[in-house]
């Protein structure tokens, strides 16, 4: 079973047991089917928020299951959220008739006791009871990343017994080793026939730092990719059934967005305007779908002539920015106009985040490969967005590209609605 998946069980059992245990304690002999009944469907809706709530702050996530204090403090916050959103659910919406204080009050404690317990039982179990060895055989900055990220996370249930940068060597020395997985530089290297099957006579999984990389990393490293393997891996005529949701998802998602936030926006269009009497909305050229130019639109944060010595990156404290724009890009609101071009069909929810012609030439020169970017719709957020902090270098965005890379090649409905809610939860946590 899915590491991921054996955690969201884990919250299941926690919620039906705590479930059983409260009612059981509060209603004693009374306990009866009917009162089970009542209870059941409007707890039921509540646990499914509740694991929402949950993967909005990152508890599904195998990194983030370490019991340090940050952990444990995120941890909890989820569990005051998940009672306030209770609470609001039983007041707001009386429709079932119960109305629980203290029974919620029990509920999320034993739900949260259960459930943390659990997590713990995993961590343990994975990081110290079913592991698997590891062997790295590499020397490049993508090995060491890999190196560091399995090493500082037992919880992957992977133990590195060797990581070299010395083939022949890890082969005499690991061959024989059971169940191992083994991470070559690349699986195009002169690997003798003998060894290959005695790896996998010993049930050995055989992979390159590419697929290691894109399987603990959630993300693709750039520089290991070939045309081969872009034939091969990436796919844009996805389902047609997926990309008809995509797009009707996109715009009811976008015309909601535009009707619930038009105070806000007046409110900041007024609020430009009077600063400084200048236009109110900002067009900028950005890249889209197979390299055509679009007008991406969003209120201005900036001052007229922010860029009279040509197109540059923004950065932290940007002297650029107005005081009403610091206030609407740190709500996000500046950036709620391009619901339009979602409309219009520029951009998706989701996708990579559409780039200035200006930076495209010199990162497409940089970068190898950056021009995949073009190859779908850009979109509103996407996995890069949540994944890395904002690029303003080549260096910065040629990482986010290797998050833009794992998307293009994995994306689907799931993965997009996962990247919809983290992005909900960013917007209202940065």
């Amino acid at each position: 079973m899915n590491r991921t998946w054996l955690i969201v069980f884990g919250d299941l059992i926690s919620f039906w047991v705590s479930f059983f245990i409260i009612l059981d304690l509060r209603f004693g002999g009374l306990l009866n089917s009917n009162t089970a009944q009542t209870h059941t469907l409007p707890f039921i809706i509540l646990y499914i928020s509740w694991v929402l709530t949950f993967f909005l702050f990152g508890l599904y996530d195998l990194l983030n299951i370490k019991p340090t204090l940050p952990h444990i403090k995120r941890f909890g916050l989820a569990l005051l959220i998940c009672f306030i959103v209770g609470a609001l659910f039983f007041y707001l919406i009386p429709i079932f008739g119960i109305a629980p204080k203290t029974n919620l009050l029990f509920q999320i404690l034993g739900f949260g006791i259960i459930s943390f317990v659990l997590r713990r039982i995993v961590y343990i179990l994975f990081s110290k009871q079913i592991t698997r060895p590891v062997i790295i055989v590499g020397k490049t900055k993508y090995a060491e990343e890999l190196y560091n990220t399995i090493t500082t996370n037992p919880q992957l249930g992977l133990v590195i017994i060797s990581y070299t940068p010395n083939l022949h060597e890890a082969l005499e020395k690991y061959s024989e080793t059971q169940n191992a997985v083994f991470i070559f530089e690349s699986i195009e290297q002169e690997i003798p026939k003998k060894d290959i099957v005695k790896l996998y006579e010993n049930k050995t999984e055989i992979i390159d730092v590419a697929e290691a990389y894109e399987r603990y990393l959630v993300k693709i490293p750039v520089g290991y990719i070939s045309q081969s393997w872009i034939v091969k891996n990436i796919n844009t005529k996805k389902d047609l059934l997926y990309d008809v949701i995509s797009r009707i998802i996109s715009i009811i998602i976008a015309i909601t967005i535009l009707v619930l936030t038009s105070p806000f926006l007046i409110i900041s269009a007024i609020c430009i305007y009077l600063y400084d009497h200048k236009q109110i909305f900002y067009s900028q050229e950005r890249v889209g779908l197979n390299g055509k130019i679009f007008k991406l639109h969003k209120l201005r944060s900036m001052i007229i002539e922010s860029e009279k010595d040509g197109a540059m990156w923004s950065h932290t404290n940007d002297s650029r920015i107005t005081p009403i724009g610091k206030i609407i890009r740190k709500l996000h609101i500046d950036e709620i106009p391009q619901m339009i071009n979602i409309i219009k069909g520029d951009i998706t929810l989701v996708g990579p985040r559409p780039e200035r012609p200006e930076f495209v030439t010199p990162l497409e020169q940089s970068i190898p490969h950056y021009e995949l970017r073009h190859i779908i719709r850009p979109g509103f957020t996407g996995w890069a967005q949540i994944k890395y902090r904002y690029a303003n270098t080549i260096e910065s965005s040629k990482e986010k590209f290797e998050y833009d890379l794992y998307y293009i090649k994995n994306r689907n409905i799931f993965l997009d609605f996962g990247i919809i809610l983290k992005t909900i939860q960013i917007i209202f946590t940065h």
